[in-house]
């Protein structure tokens, strides 16, 4: 677990209760992304995400209600897999969701020096964020339990 975190306006750690209020309500590109990649349900997906997580951040709007969860898992090497699942209300604060994020991302690429991971390419709303917080696309390939075209990213 990282030592020293900061929790911030709309950040705050995860929890088992995140898990399951969020499972139901994932944006539907998410749940294609979770399908394509594992063929796992919702709630499997986030459990052995944050089950495995070395951290993983909930995202809530003004009234505590959680939108969207983040973390990232030790992939070895100094190597950290990140991800990112939401609702569709996360749009509702997606301005400051994106100051935050970047300070948050800066911080874990302290701990990491390679983040990295795959992304489905239908899920624009993904690929938008992992560019805002300065990804590089390095390959598409064919990835996941249903062969779909994903983009590999990195941010070293």
């Amino acid at each position: 677990m990282l030592q020293h975190h900061q929790e911030s306006n709309h950040f705050r750690l995860s929890t088992l209760e995140d898990i399951k209020y969020l499972a139901p309500r994932l944006r539907y590109e998410d749940k294609r992304e979770i399908l394509a990649n594992s063929g796992l349900a919702p709630y499997e997906a986030l459990y052995f995400s944050y089950r495995y997580a070395d951290i993983s951040f909930t995202i809530v709007n003004k009234q505590n209600e959680p939108v969207a969860i983040f973390g990232i898992n030790d992939a070895g090497n100094n190597v950290g897999a990140i991800w990112l699942l939401a609702t569709d209300k996360l749009k509702d604060i997606q301005y400051s969701f994106l100051r935050e994020n970047k300070k948050v991302i800066d911080f874990l690429n302290t701990k990491y020096k390679i983040l990295w991971n795959f992304v489905d390419c239908r899920n624009s709303l993904h690929i938008k964020w992992l560019k805002w917080c300065g990804f590089k696309f390095i390959n598409k390939q064919n990835y996941g339990v249903l062969n779909e075209p994903f983009y590999e990213f990195i941010r070293i």
